[in-house]
């Protein structure tokens, strides 16, 4: 009883097999038919164009932004129909009342979630992870999602306050356990933590994962081996090997984040073949751990009323816990300023790389669009760092400056992207939303990467943006096209694909901004569980009675 046959196109069916010239025939949202000829009562054209499994983005953090946009843009116009949150570990559930604004105000510093955005955005209807994925699905979502269980959030749910401030007592750790197994039960698809040691939080604390010991993440990432359910993803910065170590032990699924080409000026960060090389190392030893990489720089538009890029650095530990409009007097104060440049000078935290650090969006100074602040400092006197602070100060610091701090290293990048048991991630769709719009990875990667560069085959490039995703991400019946599978489609025309032209909008809550790439070329036609979502290139979401989108809940072996 097939409803909708796929008909005349390219079938690429993200196992990396070779392609074949097939029909497919969808009903009752799965895949129910594969040959030479379908038909059925509604047919799609794809003649001379792919037919691939939507893409999957296993690293998100749509966790607050699916509670007041459904639909999840740009994502679901790029051709992603599925995505996993609460990444690094944070998640915005379990919480209890008391916890919820200093968890708010740790994404606000942490991930670029404006405060304004979150208390007009979360409607905190829930407590329990098992109840927040319970929300999502009663009010509809467009695209498929599925999320982490964090460790912020239930460090806070255990301890409070002291969170941010101890270690745990071994009853703090045993009610913590039990939390992440509710959770994991319930829906999550697994465990995140944050160990990379850098991120500040609420009132200019490191995050409650960071204050944690060794002992307390290893017991909870026990949680899934113990349960025999879930995966795990650790922001783990530059200290990784004892993911491989643990993981032959644990056995379960671990992912983390990530590695980058960073200029060799960043004393702060080993290089990336180094990195490379022990993450091969582990694998060959029997870890089953992947490293996420990206195929984009990593570009910033960021303004000095909050510049999250740069708490790390022990001059901005000072600004963090000051209210917004309180900051100006730091970069007028010569002292202050002095302090910072010598911090970027030192390589210990932050290289700027001020060549590449330029005017991006500017009212007052649009004649400098385009500059870097090493020129203007030239030109004017004193440092790159005087000329930032004399510009953000002339326009109550909302002059946006571009940064590229990493990955902009064309054959670093394509030699990680190769590499054994590197998958994609970190687009951190859903945060640093007015700084960056790299939910377009997948596009981006298939277009600029496997198409433009002939980096590998397109089968091979279908398959990381799909299958090996999947598997990651604990999602068997994902991210591959045969039959009893979900239908999840993307349909594109392969010569034009492009990620296509970024905009800036103000159309999140409390008028809050964010760039967004919503008209992708070469998208066609998406399908999610077999209903048409984008149809012509044109996003049908908004004319469907029901929205097609499904919570991935992780289930037990």
């Amino acid at each position: 009883m097939t409803e909708i046959a796929i008909r005349g196109g390219t079938l690429v069916d993200g196992t990396g097999a070779p392609s074949r010239r097939v029909d497919l025939g969808i009903a009752g949202g799965r895949v129910v038919e594969i040959a030479d000829r379908v038909n059925a009562p509604h047919e799609i054209d794809a003649s001379g164009r792919l037919v691939v499994p939507g893409f999957i983005d296993i690293h998100t953090h749509y966790d607050a932004q699916v509670l007041w946009d459904v639909t999840l843009t740009p994502s679901s116009d790029q051709g992603v129909t599925s995505v996993v949150a609460g990444n690094c570990g944070y998640s915005i559930a379990p919480t209890r009342e008391a916890g919820r604004a200093s968890l708010m105000r740790t994404l606000d510093k942490v991930e670029d979630m404006r405060i304004s955005t979150l208390e007009a955005g979360v409607s905190w209807d829930f407590e329990s992870y098992g109840e927040y994925l319970d929300l999502i699905e009663a009010r509809g979502v467009g695209i498929h999602f599925g999320g982490y269980v964090g460790h912020t959030p239930v460090r806070l749910y255990v301890m409070g306050d002291d969170a941010y401030e101890r270690e745990a007592t071994e009853d703090e750790v045993e009610r913590m356990k039990s939390l992440v197994a509710d959770s994991i039960r319930a829906g999550a698809l697994g465990f995140s933590s944050d160990r990379a040691g850098f991120h500040l939080g609420d009132g200019g604390r490191p995050v409650p994962s960071v204050v944690s010991s060794q002992a307390e993440v290893e017991a909870l990432m026990n949680v899934t081996r113990d349960i025999d359910q879930g995966v795990i993803h650790i922001a783990a910065g530059e200290d990784f090997d004892w993911i491989y170590d643990y993981q032959r032990t644990l056995g379960r699924i671990v992912n983390w984040s990530s590695i980058l080409t960073y200029p060799a000026a960043w004393k702060s960060r080993a290089p990336y073949r180094e990195k490379l090389a022990r993450h091969l190392a582990g694998r060959a030893d029997g870890a089953d751990v992947s490293v996420q990489v990206t195929c984009r720089p990593i570009v910033q538009r960021i303004v000095m009323r909050e510049p999250t890029s740069f708490y790390q650095m022990p001059a901005f530990a000072e600004l963090v816990a000051v209210p917004e409009n309180e900051r100006e007097r730091f970069f007028a104060d010569p002292e202050w300023r002095a302090r910072v440049m010598e911090q970027f000078d030192s390589g210990q935290w932050i290289n700027p790389g001020w060549e590449t650090f330029t005017v991006a969006e500017t009212k007052l100074h649009t004649d400098l669009v385009g500059r870097s602040v090493l020129s203007l400092s030239e030109e004017r006197g004193g440092t790159p760092w005087d000329v930032v602070c004399e510009l953000a100060l002339a326009e109550n610091l909302e002059t946006r400056f571009q940064i590229i701090f990493a990955n902009d290293d064309t054959e670093g990048v394509a030699e990680l992207l190769q590499a054994d048991g590197c998958i994609l991630g970190l687009s951190d769709a859903g945060a640093h939303v007015s700084q960056i719009c790299d939910a377009v990875m997948p596009t981006d990667f298939l277009s600029s990467w496997v198409r433009d560069r002939e980096l590998m085959s397109i089968e091979q490039g279908v398959h990381k943006v799909s299958g090996e995703a999947a598997r990651v991400a604990g999602l068997p019946d994902r991210g591959v096209l045969c039959e009893g599978l979900c239908a999840d489609i993307a349909i594109l025309d392969w010569d034009t694909l492009s990620p296509g032209p970024e905009r800036r909008v103000h159309d999140f809550p409390a008028s809050g901004e964010r760039l967004t790439a919503d008209e992708p070329r070469g998208v066609d036609h998406v399908l999610v569980a077999g209903v048409p979502t984008r149809v012509d290139g044109k996003s049908t979401l908004d004319q469907l009675d029901r929205l097609p989108g499904q919570i991935l809940r992780s289930r037990p072996a």
